[in-house]
Protein backbone atom coordinates (compact mmCIF):
# COMPACT_ATOMS: atom_id res chain seq x y z
CA UNK A 1 0.00 0.00 0.00
CA UNK A 2 1.49 3.12 -1.13
CA UNK A 3 1.01 6.56 1.11
CA UNK A 4 0.19 9.98 -0.03
CA UNK A 5 3.88 11.07 -0.61
CA UNK A 6 5.02 8.14 -2.95
CA UNK A 7 6.61 6.38 -0.50
CA UNK A 8 5.91 2.61 0.48
CA UNK A 9 4.62 2.32 4.06
CA UNK A 10 5.41 5.30 5.48
CA UNK A 11 9.23 5.54 3.89
CA UNK A 12 9.61 8.39 1.94
CA UNK A 13 11.54 7.73 -1.62
CA UNK A 14 13.88 10.00 -2.33
CA UNK A 15 13.45 11.82 -6.14
CA UNK A 16 16.94 12.04 -8.02
CA UNK A 17 17.54 15.06 -9.37
CA UNK A 18 17.11 15.51 -13.67
CA UNK A 19 14.29 14.08 -13.59
CA UNK A 20 15.22 9.98 -13.38
CA UNK A 21 13.36 7.64 -11.66
CA UNK A 22 13.98 7.19 -8.19
CA UNK A 23 16.76 4.60 -7.93
CA UNK A 24 17.46 4.58 -11.66
CA UNK A 25 21.62 6.17 -10.52
CA UNK A 26 22.90 5.13 -13.69
CA UNK A 27 20.13 7.15 -15.51
CA UNK A 28 19.57 4.84 -18.44
CA UNK A 29 15.32 4.84 -17.82
CA UNK A 30 15.39 1.36 -16.13
CA UNK A 31 16.25 -0.03 -12.46
CA UNK A 32 18.93 -2.73 -13.93
CA UNK A 33 21.51 -4.09 -12.19
CA UNK A 34 24.08 -1.27 -13.22
CA UNK A 35 21.42 0.74 -10.35
CA UNK A 36 21.88 -1.65 -7.50
CA UNK A 37 25.52 -1.82 -7.69
CA UNK A 38 26.18 1.45 -7.83
CA UNK A 39 24.15 1.79 -4.38
CA UNK A 40 25.37 -1.30 -3.18
CA UNK A 41 29.24 1.11 -3.21
CA UNK A 42 27.97 3.69 -1.58
CA UNK A 43 26.86 1.39 1.20
CA UNK A 44 29.93 0.21 1.13
CA UNK A 45 32.11 3.42 1.29
CA UNK A 46 29.71 4.80 4.22
CA UNK A 47 29.80 8.30 2.37
CA UNK A 48 25.96 8.92 2.81
CA UNK A 49 25.33 10.90 -0.42
CA UNK A 50 21.87 12.04 -0.48
CA UNK A 51 20.96 11.22 -4.27
CA UNK A 52 21.51 7.55 -2.80
CA UNK A 53 19.16 8.03 0.36
CA UNK A 54 16.06 6.03 -0.87
CA UNK A 55 14.14 6.14 2.63
CA UNK A 56 15.51 9.66 3.37
CA UNK A 57 16.54 8.96 6.67
CA UNK A 58 20.00 10.56 6.03
CA UNK A 59 21.82 7.40 5.57
CA UNK A 60 23.13 5.50 3.01
CA UNK A 61 22.51 1.65 4.34
CA UNK A 62 21.07 -1.36 3.96
CA UNK A 63 17.83 -0.44 4.61
CA UNK A 64 17.48 1.66 1.42
CA UNK A 65 19.01 -1.92 -0.65
CA UNK A 66 15.74 -2.95 0.52
CA UNK A 67 13.71 0.13 -0.65
CA UNK A 68 15.16 -0.34 -4.14
CA UNK A 69 15.22 -4.30 -4.24
CA UNK A 70 11.78 -4.64 -2.86
CA UNK A 71 9.59 -1.23 -3.61
CA UNK A 72 11.44 0.33 -6.49
CA UNK A 73 12.26 -3.01 -8.11
CA UNK A 74 9.55 -4.75 -7.02
CA UNK A 75 11.47 -8.22 -6.64
CA UNK A 76 13.22 -10.31 -4.06
CA UNK A 77 16.96 -10.61 -2.82
CA UNK A 78 18.16 -13.69 -4.65
CA UNK A 79 16.90 -12.33 -8.14
CA UNK A 80 20.18 -12.17 -9.98
CA UNK A 81 18.58 -11.45 -13.49
CA UNK A 82 16.24 -9.21 -12.32
CA UNK A 83 13.23 -11.08 -13.95
CA UNK A 84 11.51 -10.20 -11.04
CA UNK A 85 11.33 -13.77 -9.76
CA UNK A 86 13.45 -15.64 -7.85
CA UNK A 87 13.53 -19.04 -8.76
CA UNK A 88 16.57 -21.95 -9.84
CA UNK A 89 17.59 -19.73 -13.08
CA UNK A 90 18.90 -17.24 -10.49
CA UNK A 91 21.25 -20.22 -9.09
CA UNK A 92 22.38 -21.35 -12.96
CA UNK A 93 23.68 -17.46 -13.25
CA UNK A 94 25.09 -16.78 -10.02
CA UNK A 95 27.24 -20.46 -10.20
CA UNK A 96 27.59 -20.12 -13.67
CA UNK A 97 30.00 -16.79 -13.02
CA UNK A 98 31.65 -19.09 -10.53
CA UNK A 99 32.69 -16.95 -7.78
CA UNK A 100 30.90 -18.53 -4.96
CA UNK A 101 33.30 -18.72 -1.45
CA UNK A 102 35.86 -17.50 -3.43
CA UNK A 103 36.85 -14.05 -1.94
CA UNK A 104 36.70 -12.44 -5.70
CA UNK A 105 34.58 -9.46 -6.15
CA UNK A 106 30.87 -10.17 -7.36
CA UNK A 107 28.14 -7.89 -8.47
CA UNK A 108 24.57 -8.31 -8.22
CA UNK A 109 24.09 -10.86 -11.08
CA UNK A 110 26.97 -12.78 -9.83
CA UNK A 111 25.11 -13.49 -6.54
CA UNK A 112 25.91 -10.76 -4.57
CA UNK A 113 22.81 -10.24 -2.82
CA UNK A 114 23.87 -8.97 0.70
CA UNK A 115 25.73 -6.22 -1.29
CA UNK A 116 29.10 -6.84 0.92
CA UNK A 117 31.29 -7.11 -2.71
CA UNK A 118 31.68 -10.74 -2.84
CA UNK A 119 29.44 -14.04 -3.23
CA UNK A 120 29.74 -16.07 -0.17
CA UNK A 121 27.12 -18.28 2.54
CA UNK A 122 25.88 -14.86 3.67
CA UNK A 123 24.26 -14.22 0.50
CA UNK A 124 22.17 -16.91 0.98
CA UNK A 125 20.71 -16.05 4.18
CA UNK A 126 19.78 -12.61 2.27
CA UNK A 127 18.09 -14.46 0.02
CA UNK A 128 16.33 -16.31 1.64
CA UNK A 129 15.12 -14.41 4.87
CA UNK A 130 12.99 -12.84 1.83
CA UNK A 131 11.03 -15.92 1.45
CA UNK A 132 10.45 -15.21 -2.41
CA UNK A 133 12.19 -18.23 -3.44
CA UNK A 134 9.61 -20.22 -6.32
CA UNK A 135 6.65 -17.56 -5.17
CA UNK A 136 7.06 -15.77 -8.35
CA UNK A 137 6.57 -11.96 -8.62
CA UNK A 138 5.76 -9.94 -5.69
CA UNK A 139 2.35 -8.43 -6.24
CA UNK A 140 2.45 -5.28 -8.48
CA UNK A 141 0.86 -3.21 -5.67
CA UNK A 142 3.58 -2.08 -2.80
CA UNK A 143 3.31 -4.38 -0.04
CA UNK A 144 4.29 -2.67 3.46
CA UNK A 145 6.94 -4.47 5.00
CA UNK A 146 7.21 -4.50 8.80
CA UNK A 147 10.22 -2.27 10.26
CA UNK A 148 11.78 -5.56 12.19
CA UNK A 149 12.60 -8.03 9.66
CA UNK A 150 14.58 -5.05 7.29
CA UNK A 151 15.95 -4.23 10.97
CA UNK A 152 16.41 -8.11 11.19
CA UNK A 153 18.25 -8.57 7.49
CA UNK A 154 20.80 -5.73 7.92
CA UNK A 155 21.17 -6.99 11.44
CA UNK A 156 22.43 -10.54 10.05
CA UNK A 157 24.42 -8.79 7.03
CA UNK A 158 26.01 -6.55 9.48
CA UNK A 159 26.96 -9.86 11.69
CA UNK A 160 28.11 -12.24 8.37
CA UNK A 161 30.00 -8.83 7.02
CA UNK A 162 31.93 -8.99 10.56
CA UNK A 163 32.66 -12.75 11.12
CA UNK A 164 33.79 -12.37 7.56
CA UNK A 165 36.78 -10.00 8.28
CA UNK A 166 37.90 -12.02 11.38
Amino acid sequence: MEDNSGGISGIVIRQTGGGAAPGDFNGNGILDSGDIEQLSVEVRAGTNTASFDLDNNGKVDAADRVVWVEGLKNTYFGDSNLDLSFNSSDFVVVFTAAKYEKGTPATWAEGDWNGDGVFSSADFVVAFSGAGYEAGPRPAQAVPEPAVPAALIAMVVCLMARRNRK
